[in-house]
């Protein structure tokens, strides 16, 4: 039989997997390591081929529904944007696609989620893209003095993020903090109500362009 070419990246995937939940690597979920890998408009991503399995399996296992594990519309249209330049921050990377376009570009990335399993499938597709960036475990509601420490940052890139109202409560507090004056705020949101209340109050501090698709809308925020 011919060799598996995806046997050498499901391997490493399952060795980082393990050491960042803690368990044997026999522990991690079938679906976990039941890899694929997908272009997506010339960024190859690596994601579960079944996401459906994934989540069963997970939720049986009582953890959260792996939402990273897949790419979303409002994450490939962000990462289809005229890529950001600077030092560039992505809050909840997920899947990794708009900090890989951007590393690809060559940015200064730091692709975050609060999710340790999304941060080990960016880092390995940063790899495959041959990008260079760095990656993080940080959930934004609970790291982010840390983020800003870390700034301040250029670009700010966050696709679909508004779905809880604490998150659009945390986002108003912290995005201010996170960027250059002048810096700028790249939003992909597929119309949740979560994102019309952030943008509403957000005037206040950014000015806003918008660029309605027909699925997700890109916005524009930049510090005044």
């Amino acid at each position: 039989m011919p060799p598996d070419p995806l046997a050498a990246l499901r391997a490493s995937l399952a060795e980082q997997l393990a050491a960042l939940r803690g368990v044997a690597a026999e522990e991690l979920p079938a679906p976990l390591l039941d890899v694929v890998v997908r272009d997506h408009g010339g960024i190859y991503l690596i994601q579960p081929a079944d996401w459906e399995a994934l989540r069963h399996e997970e939720g049986g296992a009582g953890r959260g529904v792996p939402y990273w594990a897949r790419p979303w519309p409002a994450g490939l249209a962000l990462a289809a944007m005229e890529p950001p330049r600077g030092r560039v921050l992505e809050l909840g990377c997920g899947l990794g696609a708009p900090s890989i376009a951007a590393a690809k570009a060559g940015a200064e990335v730091l692709a975050t989620d609060g999710s340790s399993d999304a941060v080990a499938f960016t880092a390995h597709a940063l790899a495959l893209n041959e990008a260079v960036a760095t990656v993080a475990v940080a959930d934004w509601a609970d790291h982010g003095a840390t983020l800003v420490d870390g700034g301040p940052w250029d670009v700010v890139l966050a696709a679909d993020v508004f779905y809880t109202a604490a998150n659009v409560q945390t986002a108003l507090r912290l995005l201010p903090r996170l960027l250059e004056p002048g810096g700028e705020l790249r939003i992909a949101d597929p119309g949740r109500a979560g994102a019309r209340d952030f943008l509403a109050a957000a005037r206040h501090t950014f000015t806003l362009d918008s660029i309605p698709g027909e699925d997700v809308t890109l916005h524009t925020l930049r510090r005044r």
